[in-house]
Formats: structure tokens, C-alpha cells, sequence
């Protein structure tokens, strides 16, 4: 009855203008598919989570390593295989733990009971997450509900990289409170806030470092102090709960994530880059066994930082500073060392503060900023169409960044409103 009565009810929606909103159309007739489509797949994948094979494995064995004092092995692939193969299912792979220490701290709890039901209660927790997200949100999300009232929430249930972080026990939704608690800081003017909210997501670092040194450049002074003081006191509690040494083997494994870099504690990884809808995607898929592997990461390298570089000189650093955040986690995504599909769902921000902005027609670049932001919802689906080209998705991010900044730098954030005058 939900799904059938959400065009009905958008029509009946006094909020209308009586002239017709292809956007909104288009996005209320997609919305059922998508839910549909998540929802099929997540009766088969769920039961199959639930035998242990979901990347909750990961994080839980982890949290069992430091509680039951087996910190210092926290990062030798062998126990991580020993304790998966143990409590989670056994598996031809172990799935290696590749983040700072500090996080295996907030698993530790988990860790006291069996994996099936850690899985539960992960999976409720990241539902009660993205209800948080929601109500930090809110104040973005107006014009959405002015189109339909339910669209807010339909948007969040259907984004393809949060139903996959759900389900695979992924701590990305973690991530995206607090990149939505930070942007709730931003609004409220507290930058120092906001950097130490997304300092303490630095087990994410390949997405918040970039975030991190934009701002920097936007001379954004009190959200680099903040972040700096986050970022530096989660790194000293991770060498504190590891040891140097087992830091050292961690800063080592980051590099074999798809490089086909090997070490004695940490085995070539096999990861296909392809599904990375990031430079580091798209340049591998392009010269891959052509060159060198040292030149694509320095090609790739490159590119980032010339995307960076284009960002700082392009965005006026006068606009509203959640302004700039929206660009900055886009900029993220693109510019990564290495991205998972359900590392998407920190896109879900800019997503749905474009959608809001340009609901409603303002103007050629408004219009194809809308578009684009509703085609960047739509589009992780094609993980399913086109497996093997999902790196493709990186120039659909790059050309929606493109258009943030000419949408922001033309002086008009959406529905006619200067960007001076920041959102109502």
C-alpha cells in the first residue's frame, strides 16, 4: 500500500505547483524498483549473513582479539583467519582488518556473544544510526518533503550502498552519522565541532583525510584544529591498544588493498579495483598490465591531487561552510586510496542536500545538477548490471562534483537563493 500510494499522494500534495516536476516523478516512480529490488535480495543474503559469511566477521573478530588480550596479533592475517574460521564460519579467506586500532574498541561488546547474534544487534544498531541521520538531516530536507512527504524517507531506505552496509555488518552508516552530526555543527556555525566529529571517523581515513585537506586549504582554521586534535588522540589510542610494531605491520597492509603488495603477516589480498568507483578505479581499469604498478599509483596520485587543486581555486571560500562540506564529501569519493560500494553511502549527503536545493526548477545548471544527483542515487544499482565496469561510476562522481561547484560558485545554491544568504 506504501509503494502504490506514494504518486497518488505526491499529486495530492499541497505543497505542488500545479506545473508538472519530471525530478520528483522520475524519483517517485523509481523508488518502488529499487525498494523491490533490496528487498528480494536481502531475503537471500541475510540468511547467508547469518551463517557468518557477511563482513561483520572482520570487525567481530577484532573485538575479540583485543578483548581477550590479543592485541598485538591484531593485524597478523593468520589470527584473523584462526579467530573467523572459528566463531564466524570457516572460509577459504580470512577478511583482513584494515582500519586503526581504536575501532576494534567499540566491538569488544559484541564480541561477549556469539556472532549470529552480534549480527543482530549490529544490524539494529546501524538501523537506529540511520534514523539518527535522519533527524540530523532534517533541516535539509524541507523541499523533499514539500514534493512528498514520505520522499525524504523513501530516499534513505533506497540507496543501494546503505542497504549493502546494513546487511554485510559494515560500519559505513557509523561513518555517516558522523559526517551528518558534523554537517548539523556546520550549520549551527561550531566548526571546531564538526572537525573533531569527523577526526573521530578516521577509521575511514581514505574518506575523511581528503575531506580534511580541503577544508585545510579553505582555510577553515577551527575544523583543521579539531580534526587535528580527533584524528591525533584516536591514533595514540591505537598504537596504545597494538603496540609500534603491529602499527607498523597496519600502515604496511594498507598498501597490499588490490596493489599486489605481499608481506610475511599480510598476503596479497585479491581484490579487484575495478569496483572502485573512484580515480584509483578508473585509472587501474584504463592501463592496468600496461605500465608499471608504481606508475599507475603515482598516475592516480596525480590526478587526485590535481582534482583537489581545482577544487580549492574553483569554490569561493566565502560560501556557507556546509556548502562546501556537501563538495568535500563528494571530492571524497573520487579522490580515495580505496573505496567499497557500501563506502557510497557518505554520498547519501550531497545527494539528498542537491535533491532538496533543485527540486524545484532554477534554472538550466540547477536542473542538471538535480539530475545528475538523482542519477548518483540510482546509479550504484548497476553493481548488478555491470559488475566488471563499476569503476565507471567514478565519472558520473567527478561530473556531479563539477556541477556542485558550478551551481556554487554561479552564486545560487537552489530554488533562487543566492548562496550568500545560505539555506533557509
Amino acid at each position: 500500500m506504501f509503494l502504490i500510494s506514494m504518486p497518488a499522494a505526491a499529486a495530492q500534495d499541497p505543497g505542488a505547483k500545479g506545473r508538472p516536476n519530471y525530478l520528483r516523478d522520475s524519483l517517485l516512480g523509481i523508488l518502488p524498483l529499487l525498494l523491490g529490488i533490496q528487498f528480494f535480495a536481502s531475503l537471500t543474503f541475510i540468511s547467508a549473513a547469518l551463517r557468518g559469511h557477511a563482513d561483520f566477521r572482520q570487525l567481530y573478530a577484532a573485538g575479540y582479539l583485543v578483548r581477550t588480550g590479543q592485541g598485538y596479533r591484531l593485524y597478523d592475517y593468520r589470527a584473523q583467519k584462526s579467530v573467523q574460521d572459528a566463531l564466524a564460519s570457516r572460509d577459504e579467506r580470512a577478511l583482513p582488518f584494515i582500519r586503526p586500532a581504536y575501532q576494534a574498541l567499540i566491538f569488544v561488546p559484541f564480541s561477549l556473544v556469539r556472532f549470529r547474534t552480534a549480527y543482530l544487534i549490529f544490524l539494529a544498531l546501524n538501523v537506529l544510526l540511520l534514523a539518527v541521520c535522519y533527524w540530523l538531516l532534517r533541516a535539509h530536507l524541507t523541499r523533499l518533503k514539500e514534493a512528498w512527504w514520505g520522499l525524504p524517507t523513501a530516499l534513505f531506505l533506497a540507496f543501494y550502498p546503505i542497504a549493502l552496509a546494513l546487511l554485510q555488518g559494515q560500519d559505513s552508516v557509523l561513518l555517516l552519522t558522523l559526517l551528518c552530526a558534523a554537517l548539523l555543527s556546520l550549520d549551527a556555525e561550531h566548526e571546531f565541532a564538526a572537525g573533531l566529529l569527523v577526526g573521530l571517523g578516521l577509521f575511514k581515513f581514505q574518506i575523511v583525510i581528503p575531506i580534511a585537506v580541503l577544508f585545510f586549504a579553505w582555510r577553515r582554521w577551527a575544523f583543521s584544529l579539531g580534526f587535528v586534535i580527533s584524528s591525533a588522540s584516536v591514533s595514540l589510542l591505537s598504537v596504545a591498544v597494538v603496540g609500534w610494531g603491529q602499527t607498523i605491520t597496519f600502515a604496511r597492509a594498507l598498501f597490499s588493498v588490490g596493489a599486489g603488495v605481499e608481506t610475511a603477516q599480510f598476503p596479497t589480498f585479491p581484490l579487484r579495483v575495478s569496483l572502485m568507483a573512484n580515480l584509483r578505479g578508473l585509472v587501474t581499469a584504463v592501463v592496468d598490465g600496461r605500465v608499471p604498478a608504481i606508475w599507475l599509483q603515482s598516475a592516480t596520485l596525480l590526478l587526485s591531487v590535481l582534482v583537489i587543486t581545482w577544487l580549492v581555486t574553483r569554490v569561493p571560500r566565502t560560501l556557507p561552510t556546509p556548502e562546501l562540506f556537501s563538495v568535500a564529501i563528494t571530492a571524497s569519493v573520487v579522490t580515495s586510496y580505496y573505496l567499497f560500494i557500501h563506502d557510497l553511502s557518505v554520498l547519501l549527503i550531497p545527494i539528498l542536500l542537491t535533491l532538496d536545493r533543485f527540486m524545484e526548477s532554477c534554472g538550466r545548471p540547477g536542473r542538471l545538477t538535480g539530475w545528475l544527483a538523482a542519477l548518483m542515487f540510482v546509479a550504484p544499482m548497476c553493481l548488478f548490471l555491470m559488475p566488471a565496469h563499476f569503476y565507471l561510476l567514478a565519472l558520473l562522481v567527478c561530473a556531479f562534483v563539477a556541477f556542485q561547484v558550478r551551481t556554487l560558485a554561479s552564486g545560487v545554491i537552489g530554488s533562487g537563493v543566492p548562496a550568500a544568504l545560505g539555506m533557509p
